[in-house]
């Protein structure tokens, strides 16, 4: 801001006599009525320390002036003085009403100016310095601290009340990235503020406690506590109210505890340590908490060194597309395949998916691993078009993340249409677990594709607790079974029973069923008998990459 000072009055002389007065100390410009000094003010508003305003001037009069400059955000740090000669009572009423900052009287007193002016020059320099130090400690979206001053208030606290029992804790939203992707950042911004007004009303009660946003969607507290339960207990009470926010989308309010027990420690590095928390339990759908060890460290390296070679490895195409076959044992023959991905490094050679997939669906990279996935496997099934086969389905998974995503139907028909492919072909899979996190949501997708020719198959049927519901109200084409569904009890035939019994339950309501995992000619036997149709597994076939599949199922015989 310059020592400038812009006297606005449609009188030369009085310009005359306050440029007069105050020369010595400021620069001074004039404008003759209120639409004028708008103008000036507008194309330099940084330029001016203060306002000498008169009232009565004909175009553009006092009042009018002070009613823009009200609504003007950018000038509301410049002091405005009103010049008044009248006194009149009312007149001064309304312009504080309308933004004044103070009053001079005609005729002038130069001591009166002097100090009124300066006054009001270092009120507004003070003001402008709070605002500065408010942006600086505040997060401007929703009004909890910044990081750095989070930290710096803990530390205060701690040294200030040290004999509490103290836990620190990081707040991590997952899937929040999917939020501005798929409805924009508008939303984004909304779910974080209300996100912002629940950590205030969860927290209004402790005696000692500090919060803010660390960045985006990771919130950071740091509170006394009494028992751990009281913690498990505040993460199971949020996650419910987060999940009203947004109803059609299940978000997740992730937390990593540390428990303090040090409090001369840094406080980042505690924050540090609630970070690996969240980033060990980060993924897991039925504990949205986790509680810091000291072993997570060695993981949470593990993991970034998979995270720091993904997008280079999507790049150059290190991302293996393998098919496991699919076979019919009522009519002896093939019945398609399954792709699945493997990711072969140089360094590391194949690296199994299990290391990897649940990593992506933390970060999100799930959704450009299908992408890449689904385009591939259009590319492979056109080759096999044009090489004249007459290829069965293959299906692809659509993972938890990627089933969000509101365009998903869109990108799904764009692809087989820029392929030329019949969407009979592509079959998709979601897990059971996919469809019970969203049913309404996944209901409505899963029907628009249906209705473009898509074929849906539902993976790991049985391994949930609602998977009954699942068949009322969703719309599935084939049912996927595990063969470990049958392993996994003491009681001798028990698993075969509710195995047989799954497979008539599908025959009636016209559903193919897959077994999967089979390995042993007495399983086959068993499922044959019982009349399930195919089956997947080592029995019949490994996982093989795309060149081995087409010799063993176009070059058979």
């Amino acid at each position: 801001m310059e020592n400038v000072v812009l006297v606005v009055d449609d009188e030369e002389v009085n310009c005359m006599l306050l440029t007069k007065i105050l020369e010595s100390d400021y620069q001074i410009e004039t404008a003759n009525d209120g639409e004028e000094a708008l103008k000036m003010l507008q194309a330099s508003p940084k330029k001016y320390a203060a306002i000498i305003l008169d009232l009565i001037m004909p175009g553009m009069d006092g009042f009018t002036f002070l009613e823009h400059y009200a609504n003007d955000e950018k000038l509301q740090n410049i002091p405005v003085i009103v010049s008044t000669g009248d006194g009149h009572q009312d007149n001064e009423t309304h312009s504080l009403e309308l933004g004044a900052w103070d009053f001079i009287r005609k005729p002038y007193n130069k001591k009166i100016i002097h100090f009124r002016l300066r006054n009001a020059i270092e009120r507004s320099q003070m003001q402008i310095m709070r605002k500065l130090q408010y942006v600086e400690e505040y997060d401007s979206l929703t009004g909890l601290y910044r990081r750095d001053h989070f930290l710096k208030a803990t530390r205060e606290m701690f040294d200030q009340y040290p004999d509490g029992q103290y836990v620190m804790i990081r707040l991590d939203i997952a899937k929040f990235n999917l939020v501005n992707s798929f409805y924009g950042i508008e939303r984004g911004d909304h779910f974080l503020r209300e996100v912002s007004d629940k950590i205030r009303k969860f927290m209004a009660g402790k005696e000692h406690v500090t919060y803010g946003r660390m960045r985006a969607d990771v919130f950071a507290i740091c509170m006394t506590y009494t028992k751990e339960s009281e913690l498990m207990s505040l993460s199971s009470k949020f996650r419910d109210e987060i999940r009203e926010i947004i109803p059609e989308f299940d978000m997740i309010p992730v937390f990593g505890f540390y428990l303090i027990n040090d409090l001369k420690m840094e406080v980042n590095d505690m924050y540090d340590n609630a970070k690996l928390a969240t980033k060990i339990c980060k993924g897991n759908y039925m504990q949205n908490y986790a509680f810091y060890q000291d072993e997570m460290s060695r993981d949470i390296i593990k993991e970034q060194k998979i995270v720091n070679m993904t997008r280079p490895a999507l790049e150059q195409e290190k991302f293996i597309l393998y098919l496991q076959p699919k076979y019919d044992i009522q009519q002896d023959k093939y019945a398609g395949a399954e792709v699945l991905v493997r990711w072969k490094d140089t360094d590391s050679g194949i690296i199994s998916p299990g290391e990897f997939i649940p990593i992506f669906e933390r970060n999100g990279f799930i959704i450009k691993l299908d992408y890449y996935v689904w385009e591939h496997t259009c590319q492979m099934i056109r080759g096999w078009l044009d090489k004249g086969y007459h290829p069965n389905p293959v299906s692809v998974n659509v993972s938890r993340v990627s089933v969000y995503n509101p365009k998903l139907v869109d990108v799904i028909c764009e692809l087989v249409e820029n392929y030329d492919i019949p969407p009979e072909l592509l079959q998709l899979e979601l897990t059971e677990s996919a469809y019970t996190s969203n049913p309404y949501m996944i209901r409505e997708t899963m029907k628009h594709l249906q209705e473009k020719g898509f074929t849906i198959l539902m993976d790991d049927f049985g391994s949930g607790y609602s998977s009954l519901n699942v068949l009322k109200d969703i719309a599935v084409d084939v049912l996927k079974i595990d063969m470990k569904f049958m392993s996994d009890t003491d009681i001798p035939g028990r698993g075969e029973n509710i195995l047989a019994s799954v497979v008539n339950m599908a025959k009636a309501l016209e559903m193919p069923v897959i077994a999967e995992g089979v390995e042993k000619e007495s399983q086959v036997e068993f499922l044959k008998n019982i009349g399930c149709e195919y089956v997947q597994g080592f029995y019949y076939a490994k996982p093989m990459p795309s060149d081995e599949y087409e010799k063993l199922v176009f070059y058979a015989g």
